[in-house]
């Protein structure tokens, strides 16, 4: 080996002794730092004590906090809070958010009084430590002037975790739906969450957490109503019960008067007067979605025994309904179906430019929830009858033409009056092979629980609402003239949009209308309860 070889060799040698020794002693020192951290927090929390001034508290504060925040537990789970409130501190050097030395800041009491107030946001206050951080500030109080670092740092964090699990709850919801649980998920929406604490000495609380919410006026109508109502009305779970109307006609109207005044809908100065107790009682029908006729049916006496903490409950789910929607903004027109209104909508700039009544799925076969845009209108369709139908439910094929493909059977009914889809079909692309249709059956527009099909929807007046989408698509073809077109000849007729119109189907059981009248639905695919049960979990189990 030559002199050279050797030198490279004991040079090689040498830097990974250094390097190997640099490691030994980062060892050494990583720990001993954390520990000499940790020894000095814990004798600043071991003195109770008035700071010598405001940088003094801030040393000392960031010392506590920066050994507080790394003893965070829960580090493993990927979707806690903890990873955020650690980077959030360490990004600006471990100084309080929410305090300084005289107690809970200015912002701090902001916050409390923001989360004292989180009914009149659709949140269920009862998800956060309201009463807990109260008692911790109460505490905090009773030795100032002297500090409680202790006290302080727990104070401080719980705020912080306050902040963001509402921010999380605003911007995407409560329930987490995939894991039928609350919404514990952070990581997503982590980076913009820690930006909104970073303007925070700027903007008001209430306006950063408006920031989140949907900007649209669907959204904003029912906040608005949602508002109102917890503004106007004790929040409390008085039983109303009706007696039956068959073996106590006269005393189940007393009791209907009586829930007619709880709700709101009559005055007590006014039960006895006939005319106004009837008109009381078909508004309130109307308000829930019922024919308001003024008769005492069975869904009549259930809506009227929904007391204001469940109107409460259903508000706050549906407002977490819309708030963990894709929406953030409508186009300028669309069709909108919610589910438990058996009503088709056509929005046009946030004007009802037409209302019509539907048929949906029934709860064995629901109609799914979807987003997607009709393409074509197809005049005297043709009905391909599902596989599922054809097995269970088909007894006769008369009138149907029948044929084998791929080895299955398949059967079509021809266009015609008594064609299952009626006269019109509209079609939008989408997964579940749902669409909109006509039908020869109209009785069912007529009752007041329309679910009787097997997914698809059938629409009154289905061929005004074609005509409305054609003209809107500025085909230049009217109603009537789309009548004549009907009625020339029985034969499909594919007429395609130049611009597809959006179609939106969604499930929310309580609503407000084009006129701000705040609306309730029963709950026929039974979805409310499951939310329920881990929202208000702890009302439900009192």
């Amino acid at each position: 080996m030559s002199k050279q070889q050797i030198q490279l060799s004991i040079n090689g040698t040498t830097r990974k002794r250094a390097f190997f020794l640099v490691y030994i002693v980062l060892c050494i020192i990583t720990p001993i730092g954390c520990i000499n951290r940790q020894v000095k927090a814990e004798s600043i929390e071991s003195k109770v004590a008035i700071p010598k001034d405001d940088v003094e508290f801030r040393k000392n504060g960031a010392i506590v906090l920066q050994a507080y925040t790394n003893t965070l537990t829960n580090l493993s789970s990927s979707n806690s809070s903890e990873p955020l409130v650690q980077e959030i501190y360490r990004q600006q050097g471990y100084a309080f958010i929410w305090l300084n030395k005289n107690g809970v800041s200015p912002k701090g009491k902001e916050l409390l009084q923001f989360i004292d107030k989180v009914d009149f946001l659709g949140l269920n206050k009862e998800l956060y430590p309201f009463e807990r951080l109260l008692r911790m500030e109460d505490s905090i109080n009773k030795v100032l002037p002297k500090v409680d670092f202790v006290l302080f740092k727990q104070l401080e964090l719980m705020l912080t975790h306050t902040f963001l699990q509402i921010a999380l709850h605003i911007d995407a919801g409560m329930y987490n739906e995939q894991h039928n649980a609350i919404n514990e998920d952070y990581t997503p929406l982590a980076v913009n969450h820690k930006e909104l604490l970073s303007t925070l000495a700027t903007k008001p609380i209430a306006m950063l957490f408006s920031s989140l919410e949907p900007n649209h006026q669907q959204y904003r109508r029912y906040m608005a109503q949602l508002r109102k109502f917890v503004a106007t009305n004790a929040i409390s779970a008085n039983t109303i019960h009706i007696r039956s109307i068959k073996e106590d006609s006269l005393g189940a109207i007393d009791d209907i008067r009586t829930a007619l005044v709880y709700h709101h809908y009559l005055s007590a100065s006014v039960t006895k007067e006939e005319k106004a107790y009837i008109n009381a009682l078909k508004k309130f029908q109307s308000d829930n979605n019922l024919n308001p006729d003024g008769q005492i049916g069975k869904n009549t006496v259930k809506a009227l025994e929904r007391n204001n903490a469940r109107k409460f409950q259903l508000l706050v789910i549906n407002a977490d309904r819309w708030r963990s929607d894709a929406i953030d903004k409508f186009p300028e027109r669309y069709l909108w179906l919610n589910l438990p209104s058996f009503r088709l909508r056509l929005i046009d700039h946030d004007t009802l430019r037409l209302e019509k009544r539907v048929v949906i799925g029934k709860p064995k076969t629901p109609t799914p929830i979807l987003e997607s845009a009709i393409n074509q209108i197809i005049l005297w369709p043709t009905w391909t009858v599902p596989q599922s139908i054809i097995k269970k439910e088909m007894k006769s094929f008369v009138g149907y033409d029948v044929f084998y493909r791929d080895g299955r059977m398949m059967v079509v009914q021809p266009p015609g009056l008594k064609n299952a889809l009626g006269v019109v079909k509209l079609v939008f692309p989408n997964r579940f092979s749902v669409y909109i249709h006509d039908t020869p059956t109209k009785s069912l527009f007529n009752i007041d629980v329309r679910a009787a099909s097997h997914g698809c929807v059938r629409c009154q007046d289905a061929l005004e609402v074609a005509a409305q989408l054609i003209q809107v698509d500025s085909s230049g073809i009217t109603y009537d003239s789309l009548v004549v077109l009907k009625d020339e000849k029985i034969a499909t007729r594919v007429m395609r949009l130049k611009k597809p119109m959006p179609v939106y189907f969604r499930y929310f059981t309580a609503e407000a209308d084009m006129k701000n009248n705040l609306i309730f639905y029963e709950d026929l695919y039974k979805k409310d309860e499951k939310m329920l049960s881990i929202i208000f979990k702890k009302a439900l189990n009192k």
